[in-house]
């Protein structure tokens, strides 16, 4: 009978150790995509000011290892520049049918887009006064060779689901879904300490509604806040209001800019929804990257492998320089 027993409670303890080691190995998998320890910034670059001379989004091509992309902020005409990974040899490219004097380029991503190909997302999100009816997405198929014009796959008119909102942050996940996050602020230039920073609102175009889309406007399905000035209650106005936004190439974490330090979450998009900013704890669901500041620093992007990241600054009476910080975890 004894026998029996212990044969029983082995088989248990057996079953128990069955159940628990994918358990650890989901938690495990769950914490391994937000980086501890990020090296102090390096200039890896320079850009060319006399092209890019507001750049208000940058990127790190997959498809062709060592290209970025940029852009430049209001003003800069319906162009997108590239460059080699340190910002030599621009090249300067028209996007056909954008009206100049109506686009506000605030951010651009890399993703799948039609027929398996690599998309270029160019975000004209900008709108400082809060009035413009809707946004767009230019979504323009990633070449080689690039003559001085290229004609964009889609133009994807969106429209928030609330009122109008200011935005400079936008990227796509590795599903295909875009995400817009909002810029909220009150800011009074001449008497910063009465400037205020208010939780950032995030939006969501699934893939399959924007790639079946037509000309048809796209209704945007709001899905989290996130309260940087709640989470970075130390800081300036500055260091609270979101300058730019990337998705971790595996689509696991997401980095946000702005004006001081960036911030990167532990957490996949399309998995699981964002937890309210006053759960989130620090070196669990996100952590602070701490940046050389830049003033105007408004780009930010993965690396292809997601262990380091670019940014760099829309200020051109300077020199221009791109940064590099890499993640030091040992993995």
């Amino acid at each position: 009978m004894i026998e029996q027993y212990r044969a029983g409670l082995s088989g248990y303890f057996f079953i128990l150790i069955f159940v628990l080691i994918p358990l650890f190995s989901i938690a495990e998998m769950s914490g391994a995509a937000l980086c501890g320890k990020w090296s102090e910034g390096e200039k890896s670059g320079t850009l060319d000011h006399n092209l890019i001379n507001e750049a208000s989004g940058i990127e790190a091509s997959n498809e062709f290892p060592g290209r970025l992309y940029h852009i430049n902020d209001s003003g800069g005409g319906q162009y997108f520049y590239i460059t080699d990974s340190r910002g030599n040899k621009t090249q300067k490219i028209r996007i056909e049918g954008v009206p100049p004097k109506r686009s506000d380029f605030e951010d651009l991503s890399l993703g799948g887009c039609l027929e398996n190909k690599s998309c270029v997302f160019i975000a004209d999100i900008g709108d400082n006064r809060k009035r413009r009816d809707s946004v767009e997405i230019i979504v323009i198929e990633e070449l080689e060779k690039y003559g001085r014009s290229v004609y964009p796959l889609k133009r994807l008119k969106l429209v928030y689901p609330d009122h109008s909102h200011n935005a400079e942050g936008m990227a796509v996940h590795p599903n295909g879904d875009i995400y817009i996050l909002t810029k909220e602020e009150k800011l009074k230039e001449d008497n910063l300490n009465e400037s205020e920073a208010y939780p950032a609102k995030l939006y969501r175009l699934s893939n399959e509604k924007w790639q079946n889309s037509g000309n048809k406007e796209q209704l945007l399905e709001f899905i989290a806040e996130i309260d940087i000035p709640y989470i970075n209650p130390s800081g300036t106005v500055y260091g609270q209001v979101i300058s730019a936004f990337d998705i971790a190439p595996d689509g696991k974490s997401f980095l946000v800019l702005t004006y001081e330090n960036a911030f990167e979450f532990n957490t996949d998009l399309s998995q699981s929804g964002m937890k309210e900013s006053r759960q989130l704890k620090k070196g669990q669901d996100y952590n602070v990257v701490e940046l050389k500041s830049l003033p105007q620093q408004e780009s930010i992007s993965y690396l292809p492998n997601g262990r380091g990241l670019l940014y760099n600054t829309e200020y051109h009476w300077f020199e221009a320089p791109i940064i590099k910080v890499e993640c030091l975890d040992v993995r």
